[in-house]
């Protein structure tokens, strides 16, 4: 549910860092980088020499108790530190302004791979947000599928103010109307290619369907845009269902697009929320759920971090000693004996409990409407043991299909061995071409 765009940090790290607020964009302002680098390098200098309490004080007070504490900063870089090694260069970055906040990208080498450090800042040089991101990833090279010259892409806005987000919508080059899909993301502060590593899934997804005559819109998702305003009780209706509805909306009003063949699909996360989201909507003509667990999410976050250690091949590292307390703590929130106002893997327990409420299976038993079920063998973050489950329970129905694709991972490329979190950050992969073929006929087979 939660693929890694670190090389060799630990699930429990990359989850932590994921959905830290101050993840934006906007527009880049060159002349004002001297200052806010400045006070970003010497924040995380502090973090570097463990002065931590310090750290702590140059906090902006808007966020969230508890999310910058001595604690948390200790515990943020220690684990980082422990799976990439130590800092070893910093540079100055570029500086984006959104409003009040200006988002500081710096460029770091550690011992064991290079990050960007991104430090979001008020006005006033307090710290509102931290993330660690792979470094740049290639240019983006597509896959022997697509077929530039069938499509092109229009920009176009999800949603409204104060929460609108930038999209693109990939429109064939053929005489209309086109069927469309709607694609909602994962976990965390997706870009609209849902960029992991070298990897853009959504973008892959887009232009492998628009090469075949299918429309497809793609979003920046509002905890990317937004992620400075987005408030510490976010939910899932806020953070998934809201944006995708109206994403829906945009493609219905386009005359280009037959709206009686608008499909929704949802990637991990995203699938997970894709039954409501149809449920909500009303009138799609399919939806397609893609690497969804079906087990309870409890289960399943705790079976991939008891994944990611079984990785470890030393026994006393310190990762597998960190993995054990996340464990623990784990069950405590599932079981309620967490704190609700104290943070953890970014977010607070509630959210994580509104997330272990959600049955897609149910919701999707109540669904009139085209179903499809795609899953990767090689997926450790949701399962061929999900996929047995969907289909356990709706596999009787005309309206239901499903395929397991033996080889794909969990952004549906293709690989061999044992899955690892490494195989998201080294290099490009790609869709698999049979996902898009598989896809692109159901899609056109759906009423019309």
């Amino acid at each position: 549910m939660y693929p890694s765009p670190f090389r060799g940090l630990s699930c429990a790290v990359q989850m932590a860092l994921m959905i830290v607020p101050g993840v934006l964009v906007g527009q880049e302002n060159p002349l004002a980088a001297d200052r806010w680098n400045r006070a970003a390098m010497e924040w995380i200098s502090l973090l570097q020499s463990g002065a931590f309490e310090e750290a702590s004080t140059r906090v902006d007070p808007a966020v969230p108790e508890g999310s910058f504490s001595p604690q948390q900063l200790e515990t943020i870089w220690t684990q980082l530190s422990g799976q990439v090694g130590a800092l070893q260069s910093l540079q100055p970055g570029t500086v984006t302004e959104t409003g009040v906040y200006h988002i500081v990208r710096l460029p770091a080498e550690f011992a064991g791979a290079p990050l960007t450090i991104q430090v979001t800042l008020t006005e006033s040089l307090q710290i509102s947000g931290l993330f660690f991101l792979p470094s740049e990833p290639p240019p983006y090279d597509p896959p022997s599928y697509v077929k530039e010259d069938a499509f092109e892409e229009v920009e176009v806005t999800v949603g409204e103010e104060p929460w609108a987000l930038p999209g693109v919508l990939s429109l064939p080059s053929v005489e209309g109307p086109v069927p469309a899909v709607v694609l909602v993301h994962g976990s965390g502060p997706n870009d609209r290619d849902e960029t992991i590593g070298g990897n853009r899934p959504f973008r892959d997804l887009a232009w492998g369907l628009a090469s075949r005559g299918v429309a497809v819109l793609r979003y920046d998702k509002r905890t990317r845009v937004h992620g400075a305003k987005i408030p510490a009780d976010i939910g899932l209706d806020e953070e998934v269902i809201q944006d995708a509805l109206a994403a829906l909306r945009v493609v219905r009003a386009r005359a280009e697009i037959d709206s009686q063949r608008v499909v929704l699909l949802g990637h991990s996360l995203g699938g997970i929320m894709a039954p409501e989201i149809a449920r909500q909507d009303g009138d799609l003509a399919g939806v397609a759920i893609l690497a969804a667990s079906a087990r309870p999410f409890f289960e399943v976050l705790i079976d991939q971090l008891e994944y990611i250690g079984s990785l470890e091949a030393d026994p006393d590292s310190p990762a597998l000693a960190q993995l054990d307390s996340l464990i623990s703590v784990v069950r405590r929130v599932e079981s309620g004996e967490f704190p609700d106002d104290e943070p953890i893997l970014g977010a607070h327990p509630p959210y994580w409990r509104e997330v272990a409420a959600v049955d897609p299976v149910a919701v999707a038993s109540g669904l009139d409407t085209q179903l499809f079920v795609l899953q990767g063998g090689r997926d450790y973050q949701s399962k061929p043991a999900d996929l047995a489950l969907w289909v356990e329970k709706l596999g009787g129905r005309e309206s239901f299909s499903s395929k397991l694709y033996p080889d794909l991972n969990h952004l549906f490329g293709p690989g061999t061995g044992t899955a690892t979190p490494e195989e998201y950050a080294l290099g490009a992969n790609y869709v698999a071409e049979e996902v898009i073929s598989d896809l692109s006929e159901w899609i056109r087979g759906l009423g019309g």
